[in-house]
């Protein structure tokens, strides 16, 4: 893939036809996408909010009454609005979950292993 020729035809959408909508499998190949997507040291410190009724859609609108106006007419003709929400800190809790997922999932050979992993993500 090249990746330069890609950069070179992306463009950003300044408007949206309320009209049409983006096919659920389309949305369903972008969020397969988004959760497969590397983070340092396996983190995944971000979850997403999608947007695609005309309920929540407006009320992600709200947002942008003060100061930011020009962008309402963005968030409710879009098919979905995605909003890319992350952590601004790593809780223990969150540390933990990740590491006992990883554990399920069989990504350590052995108990060292999982503890190398764990302080290295800790030490970040």
């Amino acid at each position: 893939m090249d990746t330069v020729s890609l950069a070179k035809r992306r463009y950003t959408t300044k408007a949206y036809d309320a009209s049409r909508r983006i096919p659920q499998a389309t949305v369903d190949a972008l969020l397969e996408q988004l959760r497969h997507s590397p983070s340092s040291v396996n983190s995944q410190p971000w979850h997403f909010i999608v947007a695609d009724s005309a309920e929540s859609k407006a009320r992600l609108a709200k947002s942008t009454s003060q100061g930011y106006a020009y962008n309402t007419p963005k968030l409710l003709d879009a098919s979905h609005v995605i909003v890319f929400c992350t952590r601004t800190e790593m809780t223990e809790a969150h540390l933990d979950s990740v590491l006992d997922q990883e554990a399920a999932d069989g990504r350590f050979r052995d108990d060292q292993a999982r503890a190398a992993q764990n302080q290295s993500r800790r030490h970040y």
